[in-house]
């Protein structure tokens, strides 16, 4: 399964509901969301106090449009400020990729 890292950055009023749950279970909410969609939360880490980003995750979805979803869900919350979903990829991966035949030509070019 293609696997994605998620920046994150909580509201105001998720930073609220935040420190009323703890993290612990946040952590536990967000794995039960990531499965209920066949996904994995490999883990979750909490960023200190004053950083750009509330916390991190690194997580399998089963395909693009499943990780697009659940972030729609997650963003429609209000919960978030910011939110970011990156496709990581392994060395293999871009090898391949980078194996591939292209061509290009530039606006202008």
């Amino acid at each position: 399964m293609p696997r994605y890292l998620t920046l994150f950055k909580y509201s105001p009023e998720g930073t609220k509901g935040f420190l009323k749950e703890k993290a612990a279970a946040r952590e536990a909410a967000v794995r039960k969301g990531v499965e209920s969609v066949g996904g994995k939360l490999e883990t979750l880490y909490w960023a200190s106090s004053g950083g750009e980003y509330t916390g991190m995750t690194i997580g399998e979805f089963p395909d693009a449009a499943t990780a697009t979803a659940f972030l729609a869900l997650l963003q429609s919350s209000g919960m978030f400020e910011d939110f970011k979903i990156i496709e990581l990829l392994t060395t293999s991966e871009i090898d391949r990729a980078l194996g591939k035949s292209m061509t290009y030509r530039p606006p202008g070019g």
